[in-house]
């Protein structure tokens, strides 16, 4: 039953491997015992399938629930970490411009700039944040939840309606200027790079500090 183990598998995804396999089990057999209810009960190998799946949940919200229980803390540590991650990013590329256009210059960035960006960060991401999460509720179309199209698309079409500018006045982008039409797509892009190696530093290597921690 392939339906059903793509849908194990979504609902799992993400979770410690120990708590994964687990719940994979438990969750299969529990749907494979359903379908064979239900085809007793008459219904199409196919139809028998989808109501067992229907009945049990959408994966999505599920895997959320699961990852709210085995990590309570995930979201707002993960928001934390993105924050902090994508405001450095930024520094870095407009310390590198500058320093590669202006060497000559002392191109340090003040503490204030650094703080007054991070708030920034923060006020953006926390509205996608919160935008994202009240979809996920409501939106059953999982393509559309993809955080690549979520966070970066509306921050590319920013970028995209920003580009003319560059055009009607060169003189105000010149050498690494240009980069401040750019920087909510450079952000988007860094804050979903981040969620990721947060997912793969902290949730997939949870089970290999337990099991060192054990030993």
């Amino acid at each position: 039953m392939k339906e059903i183990e793509q849908y194990v598998k979504e609902i799992t995804l993400g979770l410690p491997d120990d708590e994964k396999e687990e719940l994979r089990e438990e969750i299969y057999a529990h749907l494979q015992d359903h379908v064979k209810e239900l085809l007793i009960k008459g219904y199409s190998e196919e139809n028998a399938v989808r109501q067992a799946i229907e009945s049990f949940g959408n994966q999505g919200k599920l895997n959320r629930e699961l990852k709210r229980t085995i990590f309570p803390f995930y979201k707002p540590i993960r928001f934390v970490w993105c924050v902090i991650f994508v405001t450095g990013f930024l520094c870095l590329v407009s310390y590198s411009a500058m320093e590669y256009y202006h060497p000559e210059f002392d191109n340090s960035l003040p503490l204030y700039s650094v703080l007054m960006g991070m708030l920034i960060v923060t006020l953006i991401t926390g509205t996608g944040e919160v935008l994202y999460e009240a979809l996920a509720s409501q939106i059953k179309v999982k393509w559309l939840l993809n955080p690549w199209l979520f966070f970066l698309m509306p921050s590319l079409l920013f970028g995209g309606i920003q580009t003319p500018l560059l055009f009607k006045h060169p003189e105000q982008y010149q050498d690494s200027l240009w980069l401040d039409l750019y920087a909510v797509p450079i952000g988007a892009f860094a804050y979903i790079i981040s969620r990721q190696l947060f997912t793969l530093l902290f949730v997939r290597n949870k089970n290999k500090l337990k099991r060192t921690t054990v030993h």
